[in-house]
């Protein structure tokens, strides 16, 4: 930049600096879509103040470190709000807009106001590409670290929910167990006789169960009959009269015998509909009935005193 057009920017600084940095300040405002009403004027034209001091210190004496200085501080409040990088690059050129509208205004002479817009070009693209490379390295640092922190807090919700969940499966698995335990009881009502009531619903792993508290019953108390209430049952088909046989076929192997009470007309009619083969399974309508059966069978008879 030559004498004359430093002395220009001399005097300008001298006389209407105030103006450039208002120029600067409003026309970054009005073109920054990240600005605007959202971030308070004054904080933008403090800003714009620092543009105009540095690259005016570059102008006039060479010293380019004040831009840099200015360049690490605005990349680095920028990039951990994620400004918009376009208006981090109108900012430093806003020193450029602001004197363009001083010198149209002020009619000063055109060589040296050329040279003068000319400098302050060369001055302000330089910033501009070492800001745009510092602001990216900046941004992709917050980037990454917002990443992880991120991840880190998917990783502790995950690891919260995954032990909800395990509490709750472990809650309903031991309620299913006591479920069980309380409506598959194995009742011994005279020597050599259980009564094993189902209720609710049968599902195979259900059955499973019943199963092995009836076998398990029976070698405990020796019993040589099982009588299987089927009263409190909710649903009667194919896949019950599966596991029954599976019962009745479980308990004959270790010596005993199993009756089947508790068989209501719509049960009859729903086992008889999908044509199941009870076999040799002695049946009967009533817990009393059965229990008559069995007694006489272990060659005990009840009789009423008095």
């Amino acid at each position: 930049m030559d004498d004359a057009s430093r002395g220009l920017l001399s005097a300008l600084l001298e006389r209407n600096r105030a103006e450039i940095v208002d120029r600067g300040t409003d026309w970054v405002r009005a073109q920054a879509i990240d600005l605007g009403s959202r971030r308070p004027r004054e904080e933008t034209r403090k800003l714009v103040e620092r543009v105009v001091t540095s690259q005016a210190a570059a102008l006039l004496t060479g010293d380019e470190g004040p831009i840099d200085e200015f360049i690490e501080l605005v990349t680095s409040l920028r990039s951990s709000s994620e400004f918009h990088v376009s208006t981090l690059l109108r900012g430093l050129l806003s020193f450029r807009r602001g004197l363009e509208d001083v010198l149209r205004s002020a009619n000063a002479e055109l060589g040296a106001s050329l040279e003068l817009l000319s400098s302050v070009d060369r001055v302000a693209h330089g910033a501009i590409f070492r800001a745009a490379d510092v602001y990216n390295e900046k941004l992709n640092g917050t980037i990454l670290r917002r990443r992880a922190e991120l991840e880190r807090d998917l990783a502790r919700v995950t690891a919260a929910k995954e032990q909800e969940l395990d509490e709750k499966v472990r809650t309903i698995d031991a309620q299913r167990e006591l479920l069980n335990a309380l409506s598959s009881p194995v009742i011994r009502i005279w020597e050599g006789i259980l009564v094993a009531p189902l209720i609710g619903e049968i599902d195979p792993e259900r059955a499973a169960a019943v199963r092995e508290q009836v076998l398990d019953a029976v070698m405990k108390t020796r019993a040589r009959a099982v009588l299987v209430d089927i009263t409190g049952l909710t649903v009667t088909d194919e896949n019950l009269a599966s596991e029954i046989m599976r019962l009745v076929k479980s308990v004959r192997l270790i010596g005993a015998e199993t009756l089947l009470v508790g068989i209501s007309p719509e049960g009859a009619r729903a086992l008889a509909a999908i044509r199941v083969n009870l076999g040799d399974v002695r049946s009967f309508a009533t817990l009393h009935d059965g229990l008559r059966a069995a007694f006489q069978s272990a060659g005990l008879k009840v009789v009423q005193r008095g």
